[in-house]
Formats: C-alpha cells, structure tokens, sequence
C-alpha cells in the first residue's frame, strides 16, 4: 500500500521545510508546473512499509 500526498504551498522555502520532513519516508516528489492562482501544488509519494519510530503523543 503507499500514500500520495498533495502539497500546497505559496513560497519555495515552505515546499523545501514539507520535503525535509517528509524525507525519511519519502519515495519521490512530483512539482506542478501549474502557476496560476494562490497556491501551487506538489505531490509526494511515500515508500510503502514505512513506520515512524517516534512514541505517539500520550504513550506512556
């Protein structure tokens, strides 16, 4: 099973922080060449199988 996710951004820099976070469990990334209007949009991928090793919030 993987994940597609859609990004709306308005500044590169916004797009940039989203892909650095996303990176351990991203499988690749995919930028609209769409620029009109407000907001642009990309699109990621996630590699299937993926798991965050961080605790839930309230665990414990």
């Amino acid at each position: 099973m993987s994940v597609k996710i859609r990004i709306s951004y308005t500044e590169e820099e916004e797009l940039a922080g989203v892909i650095r976070l996303l990176s351990p469990a991203l499988k690749s990334y995919k930028v609209s060449r769409k620029k009109e209007g407000k907001h642009r949009n990309a699109y990621a991928d996630l590699r299937p199988g993926f798991q965050n090793d961080e605790p839930e919030e309230g665990a414990g």
